[in-house]
């Protein structure tokens, strides 16, 4: 039987789930950890009480509250963060678009940092929101180490899910092909895939070791991306070449260098 700790944890998780982000009905967060709909409404209430969740006045929604994404925020303040941080804010003032640090988190590519463009107006994520594997560009970029039996379990789900975007891959097949052919020029592309009207270029962030630890991408409206996709990924090669570089020379928590 899982403790109440267990079961509040579920429930915040909850929050981010399948990439939804804003506000959130009772019900629909009852099905999302399978528990009774009283009982969820008594923990909400809770947690509402404690300051980590709010509830609008007039849907009677809830949603994360300040204090929450603030204390998340501080979190997350981790190596790979600080080393991504002013690497993430050149790479925007080169290429004017949006720039994301994601890890993954199960089956969900989960942005950790985003750095603003002044010519987006909504382009990517926020901090805090995660996103399927298969039809992104972050996404793919994390399974590039992955194999093929691992990238099937991992994608299932989502797989059988409509996107709003007609050019995410339908079939385990076709995206299996795709992780292919973008492992072997280095760099994830995903345009009009998740979003109508967005296309993003990812590149995978590794230890010295070699190891996978994150993806940055570049995201952006497809009218400006879609003739600038080498250009892109050339400059999130060198940003991540740049991020790696700091990451090997940050000493790891036993004092030593990282690995």
């Amino acid at each position: 039987m899982d403790s109440a700790a267990e079961r509040v944890a579920a429930l915040l998780l909850a929050f981010g789930r399948r990439g939804t982000t804003g506000d959130h009905s009772v019900s629909d967060l009852a099905r999302a950890v399978g528990r009774e709909r009283s009982q969820v409404s008594r923990m909400l209430q809770a947690l509402s009480r404690g300051g980590l969740v709010e509830q609008d006045s007039h849907t009677k929604h809830y949603r994360l509250s300040w204090n929450m994404l603030v204390l998340a925020a501080g979190a997350g303040d981790s190596p790979l963060l600080r080393a991504a941080r002013p690497v993430l804010r050149a790479l925007v003032a080169r290429t004017g678009e949006v720039a994301l640090l994601s890890v993954q988190r199960g089956n969900r590519s989960l942005t950790v940092l985003r750095e603003e463009s002044n010519q987006s107006l909504r382009a990517g994520g926020w901090v805090g929101r995660s996103s399927p594997l298969h039809c992104t560009a972050s996404g793919r970029a994390l399974l590039f180490d992955t194999d093929d039996d691992l990238v099937a379990e991992l994608v299932a789900e989502d797989l059988t899910t409509p996107m709003s975007g007609l050019s995410a891959p339908r079939t385990l097949e076709e995206l299996l092909e795709r992780l292919r052919i973008e492992r072997d020029r280095g760099y994830s592309m995903a345009s009009e895939e998740v979003e109508i009207g967005l296309t993003s270029v990812g590149v995978p962030l590794r230890t010295p070791a070699g190891g996978l630890v994150g993806v940055i991408n570049v995201s952006g409206p497809t009218s400006r991306m879609i003739n600038r996709l080498d250009d892109a990924a050339r400059r999130l090669r060198a940003a991540a070449t740049a991020i790696e570089n700091t990451l090997g020379r940050m000493p790891d928590e036993n004092g030593g260098r990282s690995s």
